[in-house]
């Protein structure tokens, strides 16, 4: 199948430096690492505002191809843990659909999580989480 769209990012230098969007895209970002004292976008973020962003306007393409109202909000929080070896990254998505029955929004949110690339990659990972919540918590508990 041919590709829809890509698009080359490049990093020369690890957490220090820039990474950097190749052609006309023009995207270029300081970058650092959460556990480090230094100016930067990090990992964590980059990984939320993917999963918010790609996941939260998959929701609505299928509630606009329900007829329904698009109606969501997403909030995700990455934190990064020790693992056995290194670290990992803990992924809790909350997802806020407050003109929708419990029930039928958490059926636009498994269609979703089968159509969104993003949440294809992650939502098989054990700590990895989405959540239908009614307001959004500072504090997700592990597997809400």
């Amino acid at each position: 199948m041919p590709s829809l769209y890509h698009t080359f990012v490049q990093n020369h230098n690890g957490l220090t430096g820039t990474s950097f969007v190749e052609g006309n895209e023009g995207l270029a970002l300081g970058v650092s690492s959460s556990l480090l004292k230094e100016p930067g976008t990090n990992p964590e973020q980059f990984i939320g505002l993917a999963l918010a962003t790609c996941f939260n306007a998959t929701i609505r393409i299928v509630q606009h191809r329900q007829h329904q109202p698009e109606d969501s909000q997403l909030r995700v929080r990455v934190d990064i843990e020790h693992d056995t070896i290194g670290y990992r990254f803990v992924v809790h998505a909350q997802i806020r659909m407050p003109g929708y029955a419990p029930a039928d929004a958490q059926a636009i949110i498994d269609q979703a999580l089968d159509e969104c690339p993003v949440a294809k990659l992650l939502k098989d990972n054990e700590t990895v989480h989405f959540a239908l919540v009614d307001e959004f918590s500072d504090e997700p508990q592990l597997g809400e």
